[in-house]
């Protein structure tokens, strides 16, 4: 008897830990891309004057004025490239995990002209992305704000390419923060430039986020496992003083 005792229980422990560790449910993904709130262009301009060529931005060109982004750096001034997007227009649960978030743009040419303030035939080799919390409007103080998030590599690159640009990291934070703008500036690393496209091209910068609803937490399997081996040896007990106190009775 003893012995089917210790099945029954081996058994129960078994069976209990199979239900526990297929029970943890899975992860959602789902896909989020947000359009830009705002795109615009800020130049630190030295072409009269090279004591403006200071590393502060003088003057800001709202996207509307023009149908590409230039993101150039030379000898006479430097042009960079805005988007900040409203990540606060999205309800985000409190078990939401971002796994990735990517900006992505579209180059649309390497040839800069002088209506910029800055020609430059030149390929920049790599474009860094900085993050910064943004607000929905264009400042010429943006000019000089953010972290350096990360960069790409444009030296092999042509027109048509598109550029992603791992921002994971950033975006998390400012949805831990509760901020409502997550803003971010494209500059040329080295001498050069290029065009980035705007909306006239159907292919303005966009922010694609990946999340995943965060699984529950599953317990340990040697915490499952005692937990099953008390249920199992419980109910053997309990049996067991039972059958005892039926041959007391009979007797």
């Amino acid at each position: 008897m003893n012995n089917f005792y210790h099945k029954v229980t081996v058994a129960s422990v078994c069976t209990t830990l199979g239900f526990a560790l297929g029970a943890s449910p899975e992860a959602k993904a789902v896909s989020l891309t947000f359009p830009p709130a705002t795109i615009f262009e800020i130049m630190d301009e030295g072409r009269y004057d090279n004591s403006n060529f200071d590393g502060l931005g003088d003057v800001v060109f709202p996207a509307s004025d023009f149908s590409i982004l230039a993101v150039a750096r030379a000898t006479l001034g430097e042009t960079r490239s805005f988007t900040e997007f409203n990540i606060g227009s999205f309800s985000w649960a409190p078990n939401t995990v971002i796994s990735r978030a990517v900006l992505q743009t579209k180059i649309y040419t390497f040839s800069l002209t002088s209506d910029h303030g800055i020609e430059t035939p030149t390929n920049p080799g790599s474009l860094g992305i900085f993050g910064y919390i943004g607000n929905g409007t264009a400042e010429a103080s943006d000019f000089e704000t953010g972290v350096f998030l990360n960069s790409v590599d444009v030296s092999s690159s042509s027109a048509g390419d598109i550029l992603n640009f791992n921002v994971t990291p950033f975006v998390n934070q400012r949805i831990s923060n509760g901020d409502a703008f997550a803003g971010f500036g494209i500059r040329a690393l080295n001498f050069g430039g290029l065009f980035l496209e705007n909306y006239s091209f159907q292919n303005p910068p966009r922010l694609i986020v990946e999340t995943a609803d965060a699984a529950e937490p599953v317990p340990e399997p040697t915490t499952i496992f005692g937990s099953a081996l008390a249920l199992g040896l419980g109910g053997w007990l309990k049996r067991k003083k039972s059958n005892q106190h039926k041959t007391t009775s009979q007797g």
